[in-house]
């Protein structure tokens, strides 16, 4: 009799605990929602800053210059 007390008060606890992760984590989905988007805002931002500081330095070495045949020499 002990044994099946003891069996119904730790199913009920894990129920309780299993209830508990599941509201936290729609909790936390519902709230990352924005904070994915602003992280993927900035991943694109710095792509595209070093992009540019690439092609500035591309630029500054005189590399694309003289594929283009913009430099007399």
């Amino acid at each position: 009799m002990e044994n099946k007390n003891l069996q119904e008060k730790e199913n009920k606890a894990f129920e309780e605990m299993r209830r508990a992760g599941k509201n936290l984590q729609e909790s936390r989905q519902q709230n990352d929602d924005g904070v994915q988007r602003s992280n993927r805002l900035w991943v694109w931002l710095g792509a595209l800053v070093l992009i540019f500081l690439i092609i500035y330095w591309l630029f500054a070495i005189g590399t694309f210059g003289d594929l283009a045949n913009w430099f007399n020499g």
